[in-house]
């Protein structure tokens, strides 16, 4: 990211890659006749000029037909006082025109300083790189690699094995990454890691733009920030905006909360706090198998006041799973804050035998089970009473208030306009009679998911039936559905629903 080019960039720009050049002696203590007579040998206080750097060492040898040489002890070059090289020997090739600096070799320029044990410059592939790990120290900047190359034609670094970058800033650590000076954009091309101030990504490719401040990482890619992550197959990410996108086998993870959410596409603007996320929604929160609350949905918004006020929207096609209780609607908002969840547009829930439905349900819901159900208005209750011939308990009402016991329903408070047909039976499950009754206020007490007692509050407007005298038109309350067919009993149904 932020100038993270290492001193081999500004190294390669020098002399060893300009126009072929010959070398020129300076100056030495001695000059002596080398094995040929193309060849001369220099010993003592060593000075070679070439193109625009100077090379100092204790002793070099210099084929004026090649232009080979070579140089040892105490090896300095200086460029036009841009870059100064230090080693303990040198070769280069004048045929080839391939160069080694040896030893404890350092290279400076401006604010950088890299350090090896073996540097290579090969001109005609325009080429500078190390392959026996480097450090290099640029500003705040501490670099690591085992392997660099930078090509001096296009400006592009190469950086492979172990490659870690640090500053106060962040820090990679990655397999392979590769710098364009001229776009200064990050390339990843191996598993990498990524440590913002606020941020960690993973990914094994992709790419940063550190003018722009965006990215693109792919395959397994995996965004964190605090106690949530992103997981999904490509993630697109604005540091400037705080804003993400994410694409296919997308994965919400939220540890504080402990739920998950996954979908098939996801946008997540940190500065307002939004998330969304759609196709094929699958929400979960708990800890444990039987008391984590499944929701699936077309659609999930995500609003986020503050840490402790955090909101849900689920649309179309809403289905509830959880152990002890299932639902359908089409529409749901969840406050977490509160732990309420609201169900609108046709919404029925099932708890234990019985169903509920009206014109939207309330549930108050904490430690991962229900505790409180609310109905309100045309709230309807039924339980299967007897299947041969079918039985139908039933309690409608204005209002309705369900009081829960470790996740099943216990009580129920009709509130105006109550209304019931109740199977009575004897201990032994033998039918006595039905139970007809209008009353304004009823208590109802659930044993085991199905209605047990009824408690009339006021005086109620009631008829007792013998069962053979029950009326079939009188059966059924106004507005009684029945939508049992509909109700999920394994997570499976309502991820296949």
């Amino acid at each position: 990211m932020r100038k993270n080019i290492l001193l081999i960039v500004l190294f390669a720009n020098n002399l060893l890659f300009s126009q072929k050049e010959v070398v020129q002696i300076i100056s030495a203590n001695e000059l002596k006749p080398g094995q040929t007579e193309d060849h001369q040998k220099l010993v003592g206080d060593v000075a070679l000029k070439y193109s625009d750097a100077m090379l100092f060492c204790d002793i070099a040898e210099v084929n004026a037909t090649t232009n080979d040489f070579k140089a040892w002890g105490k090896v300095y070059i200086n460029q036009k006082g841009k870059i100064k090289a230090w080693g303990d020997s040198l070769i280069y090739d004048g045929v080839k025109e391939i160069g080694k600096l040896y030893g404890d070799v350092k290279m400076k320029s401006e604010n950088s300083l890299l350090k090896t044990s073996l540097l290579y410059f090969d001109k005609n592939k325009e080429l500078v790189y190390y392959l026996n790990g480097a450090n290099t120290l640029q500003d705040d900047s501490k670099i690591y690699s085992k392997k660099g190359f930078y090509n001096t034609s296009n400006k592009y670094l190469k950086l492979k094995d172990s490659v870690k970058i640090k500053n106060p800033e962040y820090t990679i650590i990655a397999d392979t990454l590769e710098y364009s000076t001229n776009s200064k954009t990050s390339y990843f091309l191996g598993p990498t890691f990524i440590e913002l101030t606020e941020e960690k990504i993973y990914c094994e490719l992709g790419f940063y733009n550190r003018t722009l401040e965006i990215g693109q990482f792919e395959q397994n890619a995996v965004l964190k920030q605090n106690e949530q992550s992103l997981k999904a197959d490509s993630i697109y990410f604005e540091k400037r905006t705080n804003f993400s996108e994410a694409f296919r086998d997308v994965v919400l993870i939220d540890e504080k909360e402990n739920l998950k959410v996954q979908g098939e596409y996801g946008y997540f603007d940190r500065n307002t706090n939004h998330s969304f996320i759609t196709k094929d929604v699958l929400f979960a929160q708990g800890s444990e198998e039987d008391d984590t609350l499944y929701l699936v949905c077309d659609t999930l918004l995500l609003q986020e006041e503050n840490d402790s006020n955090k909101s849900f929207f689920a649309y179309w096609n809403v289905k509830l799973f959880q152990a002890e209780m299932q639902g359908k609607c089409d529409s749901l908002a969840y406050n977490m804050k509160d732990s309420l969840i609201k169900l609108f547009y046709d919404p029925v829930i099932w708890n234990g035998e019985s169903q509920l439905t009206g014109d939207s349900i309330e549930l108050l819901h904490y430690d991962n089970k229900i505790q409180k159900l609310f109905v309100k208005n045309n709230g309807f209750i039924v339980s299967l009473a007897d299947s041969t011939p079918y039985r139908y308990d039933q309690v409608k009402g204005r209002n309705l208030i369900g009081h829960f016991k470790r996740g099943k329903l216990a009580v129920m408070d009709v509130l105006g306009n109550g209304q019931t047909i109740y199977y009575a039976r004897e201990e032994d499950g033998k039918y006595t009679g039905v139970n007809k009754a209008i009353c304004s206020d009823i208590e109802i007490k659930f044993k085991k998911g199905k209605i047990d007692r009824i408690k009339f509050i006021t005086m109620p407007e009631a008829t007792f039936y013998p069962l053979k005298d029950f009326p079939k038109s009188k059966q059924i309350l106004e507005g009684f559905i029945w939508k049992n067919d509909e109700r999920p009993d394994s997570l499976k149904d309502i991820l296949n629903y």
